[in-house]
């Protein structure tokens, strides 16, 4: 167990420990696992810091002056009393020679559902079909 307001910790024979955020799994999908040294990190926290645990890439694509990509990402962020996981649809733009800019895509505002990405992420695919892809040569 640990001493996080509403974080539970299991530590597992080969080391590695699983946490769940007020009873609920960080993945539902997949049982993840951390090194023990995630439990230094999270006490490390100051109210309003966050630790960022994954950064799924999902799609980029590249056009005549920089990389465009996107990513999901998924943390965990100390409030006052308690922490909370917290998930992004980002945007990075990779331009030769520059940092990295990025962002977080938003809908109204709100973090996107899984729905809002899916759908973000189509209607990208098909604007670049139809509007800066010609099928028939590669420029």
């Amino acid at each position: 167990m640990s001493d996080f307001s509403n974080i539970t910790v299991t530590t597992h024979e080969d080391g590695m420990v699983s946490l769940l955020i007020n009873g609920q799994a960080i993945s539902e999908k997949y049982g993840m696992k951390f090194e023990a040294s995630i439990l230094d990190e999270l006490q490390a926290l100051e109210t309003g810091q966050n630790l960022k645990l994954f950064d799924q890439f999902i799609f980029s694509h590249t056009d005549l002056n920089f990389e465009h990509h996107y990513s999901y990402i998924t943390g965990i962020y100390k409030q006052a009393e308690d922490y909370a996981v917290y998930k992004n649809f980002v945007y990075r733009i990779l331009v030769d020679g520059q940092a990295p800019v990025e962002h977080v895509i938003t809908k109204q505002g709100q973090p996107m559902s899984a729905e809002d990405v899916r759908e973000f992420i189509q209607a990208h695919i098909q604007k670049s079909l139809t509007d800066y892809t010609d099928l028939k040569y590669a420029y």
